[in-house]
This record gives structure tokens, C-alpha cells and sequence, in this order.
């Protein structure tokens, strides 16, 4: 199970427990309901209808979210990346700026004492 599939289930676990007790009333008042008239069977058919949908939409853009959230991070770990290579190169010029100021240091070194003797 992916991430953004798990991301999803919880985000959208209240509604389903909400819908899920709204179905279990329904059940429960099952016997009774067919005492009652068919419009208030339609309206709550209506508002499980209404319910799906709107789960549906939130899901749609829990799905675009999650896909936007992937594509930032996409660009994260390239620029990530991009800063990785500059610190590598940035490592090898100061390791060749060390070398080149210790051969110096030798330089001059060897110049004073040439000079001192």
C-alpha cells in the first residue's frame, strides 16, 4: 500500500464512519422504515448520494494534492542534487587552493633559508 493511498484512507476515514453510522441507523430502522413514506426513504437515499459525491470530491483533490506534494519534491531532490555536485566541486577547488598554498608555504620556505644562508 502506497503512501499517498494510506494519506488518502485516513483523510477520509471520518466521513466514511460517519457515513457507515448513518447507514447503521437505516439498518437498524429498517423494520419501521417501511412503515415510513418513500420520500423520506429518497431523502436519504439522496443524502448518501450527496455524501458519495461529495467523498468523491474530496478524494479527487486529496489525489491532486498528493500528486502536487510528489512534484515538489521531485524538484526538491533535483536541486538537491545539483547542490550536492556543487559542494563536490567546491570541495576539489579548495583541495587544490590547500595544495597550491602549501607548495607556496614551501616555496617561500626554501627561498629564506637559501637567502639566510
Amino acid at each position: 500500500m502506497t503512501p499517498s493511498t494510506l494519506s488518502t484512507i485516513l483523510n477520509s476515514a471520518p466521513l466514511v464512519i460517519q457515513g457507515a453510522g448513518k447507514l447503521i441507523d437505516l439498518i437498524k430502522e429498517g423494520g419501521s422504515a417501511q412503515n415510513e413514506p418513500e420520500e423520506q426513504s429518497r431523502l436519504s437515499l439522496e443524502s448518501l448520494k450527496s455524501d458519495v459525491e461529495r467523498l468523491e470530491s474530496h478524494l479527487q483533490s486529496v489525489d491532486e494534492s498528493n500528486i502536487e506534494q510528489i512534484k515538489l519534491i521531485e524538484q526538491l531532490a533535483r536541486q538537491n542534487e545539483m547542490l550536492a555536485e556543487s559542494v563536490k566541486q567546491l570541495s576539489r577547488q579548495l583541495g587544490m587552493l590547500t595544495m597550491v598554498a602549501g607548495i607556496s608555504v614551501i616555496f617561500s620556505l626554501s627561498a629564506l633559508v637559501i637567502v639566510v644562508l
